[in-house]
């Protein structure tokens, strides 16, 4: 850049490099914080150096993704011979960059450090094309290198070390800061790939021996997880119940007057359950066979007397005498409830009923089979659709978890419940296996296989499905 195109700001009177002050360092730093973007930071600088250094040209280039890209110099070369400067510059500044030192040609003679010793043939090739003595400082935040400063000086008098000190002071605070705003400038997949790629120089450290272990451990299990064919199990709340329930109820009215069984207890078929007062029925009956006794003394009386009439007509009261009776002698017989079947008592509590009232037709108890039971699975409206009839699985018991069941699907009830905020389809299943010691009530887990299937997509198709579900609930 020549010196007529820097800000008023930055023309400052030429000085010689043993003035470089902290004064220097914080304006260079407050210059390039001015500017709002890095190519303008980046010319304001290389102008500032080249002013107060007295150079003949200041450049400065990033080195990204392995490559150096030139972004600012203080005088361009002529069109003619712009290409092959640029081509020397930024070779100079890569031979810079890739032994991670300041470089400069010629080298000194006499007073000052000697700069020979590594190579420099990027630098005496610029040399013979401009010249002027040249001299590279790299720049580098956090142990990165990120870009190079070229410098040009008119004659053959050599950049010293002590120099080349005096410029990478001054630059102590311009460098982050053009270092931050090349980091702000930057996509986010190229951040992203700078963040890897320090992250996995770092993993190779030797110190990083048991991190890289973990992670090769965790990358197996990644495999594994991914590409192992696994069985796919579906399931959820699982409870048994009795292969046959059958509700025992109330007879006629009555009040209880007798409870034989409580829930919990085993029966055998014909055995008594409870019993109806039948003090009522026992006069109704005594009634009804007085009345027969009078209807027959009736029907006698007129055949003796040959009276048909009367003799029809007891006859027809005699008839219903008997059927009377005849029903009340059944329901006497019903006043005794009794266990169609061996059977388990599931429910009906009425040890504390003794003369409680009952109306005809009220649940006394109820009853299940004890030699055959059915699982009832609650399997989720999500996995519904991979159940069919016929697949196999395992139930887990509250009481019994360390002695798990065989079970297989033989029946899908097509109707779903509201159970705690979710819809469920319940899965009739049954024991390959029944045991005496698998009662009706109890309640456990049962998982059903539908397929093998790796986990981990097992898991990614079980969340996605979900997912689809709620978005299907959330659009209406």
């Amino acid at each position: 850049m020549s010196e007529d195109l820097l800000p008023s700001a930055t023309r400052l009177p030429p000085v010689e490099p043993a003035a470089v002050t902290p004064d220097c360092v914080l304006e260079l730093y407050a210059q390039v914080l001015a500017q709002r973007s890095l190519p303008a930071a980046a010319n304001v600088l290389v102008g500032t150096l080249a002013q107060r250094l007295g150079l003949a040209r200041v450049s400065l280039a990033l080195h990204q993704d392995g490559r150096t890209s030139l972004i600012a110099t203080s005088d361009p070369a002529p069109p003619l011979a712009q290409a092959e400067s640029s081509q020397r510059l930024l070779g100079a500044m890569d031979e810079a960059l890739e032994q991670a030192r300041s470089l400069g040609w010629p080298p000194v003679d006499g007073a000052g450090t000697p700069l020979a010793g590594p190579i420099l043939i990027e630098h005496q090739a610029m040399h013979r094309l401009t010249g002027a003595a040249v001299a590279t400082v790299p720049l580098g935040q956090a142990g990165e290198p990120f870009g190079a400063l070229s410098l040009e000086r008119r004659g053959h008098q050599p950049f010293s070390a002590e120099e080349l000190q005096q410029i990478e002071q001054a630059l102590a605070l311009a460098v982050p800061a053009l270092h931050w705003m090349q980091r702000g400038d930057e996509s986010s997949t190229r951040r992203l790939q700078r963040d890897l790629r320090r992250a996995w120089h770092a993993l190779r450290q030797p110190e990083r021996r048991t991190a890289r272990r973990l992670m090769a451990l965790g990358g197996l299990a990644f495999v594994f997880l991914a590409a192992a064919p696994l069985q796919r199990e579906v399931g959820g709340r699982a409870r048994i119940e009795g292969a046959e329930q059958r509700v025992l109820v109330a007879p006629a009215d009555g009040f209880v007057k007798q409870v034989h069984v409580r829930p919990g207890d085993r029966v055998k078929a014909g055995d008594a359950l409870v019993d109806l007062l039948d003090g009522d029925l026992r006069l109704e009956r005594e009634r009804w066979t007085s009345q027969l006794a009078q209807h027959e003394n009736a029907y006698a009386a007129a055949m003796a007397k040959a009276d048909r009439a009367d003799a029809s007509t007891s006859l027809a009261r005699i008839a219903e005498a008997q059927s009377q009776l005849a029903l009340v002698d059944e329901q006497l017989a019903r006043g005794r409830v009794v266990a169609p079947f061996d059977a388990l008592v599931i429910q009906g509590e009425l040890s504390q009923a003794t003369g409680t009232p009952v109306r005809q037709g009220d649940t006394l108890l109820t009853l299940a089979t004890t030699g055959r039971q059915r699982v009832i699975v609650e399997v989720d409206e999500v996995d519904i659709a991979r159940v069919t009839a016929g697949q196999a699985g395992r139930l887990a018991l509250s009481s019994l978890p360390w002695d798990r069941q065989d079970i297989v699907v033989e029946r899908i009830v097509p109707l779903a419940k509201a159970v705690d905020g979710r819809n469920i389809f319940e899965v009739e299943g049954r024991l390959t296996e029944p045991r005496s010691d698998i009662r009706p009530g109890l309640l456990g887990r049962a998982e059903i296989v539908v397929g093998r299937l790796p986990p981990l997509w097992a898991w990614c198709g079980h969340a996605l499905d979900r997912v689809r579900v709620a978005w299907w609930a959330w659009i209406g």
